[in-house]
């Protein structure tokens, strides 16, 4: 998959004068509506952690207030109440009475009870003066002393001890006392007061630094503005297409043109200074090819958070992965049409001093346009090397990072420095086996094992696994590209084309056949209304 690289630049404003009066009005403004967005997200934020908040609270409490309810209705005898009741229960279970002091020192809580008169009654049997707390009040309003009741206070409110605290009750009509657990606000509202000082400290930054950056002729609202993953420079992502361990596809429309690209951009893990260059050299270098056969790249540039993408050709079709898990084999003529287009593609790569070195079914994809069928399209260039130079090196020998196992040439393996345009050619006779056979060359579950295969072990036979009748040239000819010693193998793509031309002469390739093949898989014979074609999201 590529991308066409735009290369023109903006000048640089020349004018370093200071900003007239007037204009300073817009930046006040920005700064205006920063602090007012800031402000809503802090309100909208300190009400949901207020809730969360709440609720957490609630239940701990109502929790420590239910166990002592079960204790007591345990303990008591039915016909006590009030404080005599509390002092019985704590006289007939001294450990009911130890647990609640212990959810008092450990967990700061305050645990005790009250009467249908008002008067509380502390753990220890002790009774407590003055005014009943607000939320003993609180449950005595309109309480029915028959019946059981529950209810709590969160707003603060100062206890027998004169701390403000929250708090949960209980009535237990039977006992007719009633279960008070309360925890002091300020641990309660802890983490509000975090997110006061970060509001705060936010608001003090940000009038800090206005004049700075009013110097400087930055806008407060650009640098506060979310990054929008939606858009990249002129283009408008539209959905998910294709992605890797390095960067995502998407199917994207330029906002000016209308034209409809796939683009390909890092991803946020993946911007590492190393993995940044190679990307961008990726583009660049797949820029310089023009041709039919591969895919034509548009423009790059800067995505919104710093890295890059590129936007290419955006092709509707199947990838030669595709088709053979979906429709089975391929046969020999047909075979021969896709070399013949692939052979050129990796010509014009070769022409410009390029090595693809990732020539896989999943890098290639098919598609039926403008009254033509069986074309092939040559996709991403994530592995591209220049002969000319050597800022291509390898990130690491790592064949999972690398390449495809099943699909690379074995001096890849032995020596990834010193591969030539006859470890494209492997590839292409690789693509050739896969598409009449349904089958990889090698096949393994383990990598290890995978090449060891690859680098000692004989190529298959190409007809002998094939359910097509396949000519004994086109056998040759894989088995050549396929040979272990590169001096064995087709010197170049000219020389693989030449091969398949007088191949496609004696078992031609049938148009009609095509055709209809398309239309019966695909339900289209003709280009897509955006211009693109065939029926599936391909894009390098």
């Amino acid at each position: 998959m590529q991308v066409a690289i735009a290369t023109s630049t903006v000048p640089a404003p020349t004018d370093r004068s200071p900003p007239r009066n007037g204009s300073r009005l817009p930046g006040l403004l920005s700064l205006a509506a920063a602090i007012l967005l800031a402000a809503t997200v802090w309100l909208s934020l300190r009400a949901a952690v207020t809730e969360r908040l709440t609720i957490a609270a609630q239940r701990d409490l109502q929790t420590i207030v239910d166990l002592a309810a079960v204790s007591l209705e345990q303990s008591a005898a039915a016909d006590l109440a009030g404080e005599t009741l509390l002092a019985h229960a704590v006289a007939a279970n001294p450990e009911f009475v130890r647990a609640l002091a212990r959810a008092e020192d450990e967990n700061h809580r305050h645990i005790y009870f009250f009467g249908a008169d008002g008067r509380t009654v502390a753990i220890d049997d002790t009774p407590a003066g003055g005014e009943a707390p607000a939320i003993v009040r609180s449950a005595l309003a309109g309480l029915d002393a028959s019946a059981p009741a529950q209810g709590m206070l969160f707003e603060p409110y100062a206890d027998n001890r004169q701390v403000l605290v929250v708090g949960v009750w209980r009535w237990l009509p039977r006992q007719r006392i009633g279960i008070v657990a309360e925890r002091p606000h300020a641990r309660f509202a802890q983490p509000l007061r975090w997110i006061d000082g970060l509001f705060v400290a936010f608001a003090l930054l940000a009038a800090g630094a206005y004049p700075w950056l009013a110097r400087n002729g930055l806008s407060l609202r650009r640098l506060l503005r979310p990054t929008d993953a939606r858009t990249c420079g002129p283009y408008e992502l539209d959905r998910l297409i294709g992605e890797g361990a390095m960067a995502k596809v998407y199917l994207a429309r330029h906002r000016d043109l209308g034209r409809w690209v796939a683009l390909k951009r890092l991803r946020r893990h993946a911007m590492t200074e190393e993995l940044s260059a190679r990307f961008d050299r990726e583009a660049r270098l797949a820029s310089r090819l023009s041709h039919p056969n591969i895919v034509t790249v548009f423009d790059h540039g800067r995505t919104p958070d710093g890295g890059f993408y590129y936007a290419m050709e955006y092709i509707r079709g199947l990838t030669l992965t595709q088709w053979v898990e979906e429709y089975g084999p391929v046969p020999p003529a047909r075979t021969v049409r896709i070399l013949q287009q692939l052979c050129a593609a990796v010509g014009e790569l070769h022409r410009n001093q390029l090595l693809h070195r990732d020539i896989k079914p999943d890098n290639i994809v098919a598609y039926a346009a403008h009254g033509d069928y069986d074309l092939v399209k040559l996709l991403d260039f994530g592995l591209i090397k220049d002969m000319g130079s050597d800022a291509s090196r390898d990130l690491t020998r790592d064949v999972r990072v690398l390449g495809t196992p099943a699909f690379m040439a074995p001096e890849r393996l032995l020596d990834p420095a010193a591969v030539d345009r006859r470890s494209d050619i492997y590839g292409i006779g690789c693509i050739g086996f896969y598409l009449l056979t349904g089958r990889k060359p090698f096949e393994s579950a383990r990598d290890a094992d995978l090449a060891q295969q690859v680098m000692h072990v004989a190529a298959p036979d190409v007809a002998a696994h094939s359910i097509f009748p396949v000519p004994a040239a086109l056998v040759h000819l894989i088995a050549a590209a396929l040979a272990k010693d590169v001096a064995l193998r087709p010197a170049d793509t000219d020389r693989f084309a030449g091969e398949l031309e007088a191949i496609a002469a004696a078992h031609p390739w049938r148009r009609e056949r095509a055709r209809l093949w398309w239309l019966s898989t695909q339900g289209e014979d003709a280009p897509a209304a955006d211009g693109t074609a065939g029926s599936g999201d391909r894009a390098g």
